[in-house]
């Protein structure tokens, strides 16, 4: 995990800070620059997704999806 953050903090998508209630741990955080660079990963992931969707299922499918998708978001937030 170590080489994980220092690679990220390396590239400007993360910074450390110390943990102001343990002095022997850092608080992990994302730059501007990481935030951005995590929401445009996230959007060309849905954009895959809507794109693959319309491109392989029928009307019928993509209402099913939709329904799946709206179940597991009640499931996550409850």
């Amino acid at each position: 995990m170590a080489k994980i953050v220092m690679t990220l903090e390396l590239g400007g998508l993360v910074q450390r800070h110390p943990d102001p209630a343990d002095g022997r741990r850092q608080l992990v955080t994302l730059t501007d620059q990481g935030r951005e660079r995590r929401l445009g990963d996230r959007r060309a992931r849905e954009e895959w997704l809507a794109r693959a969707l319309r491109e392989r299922c029928d009307e019928d499918q993509l209402r099913a999806v939709i329904e799946v998708m709206g179940l597991l978001d009640d499931v996550a937030h409850s």
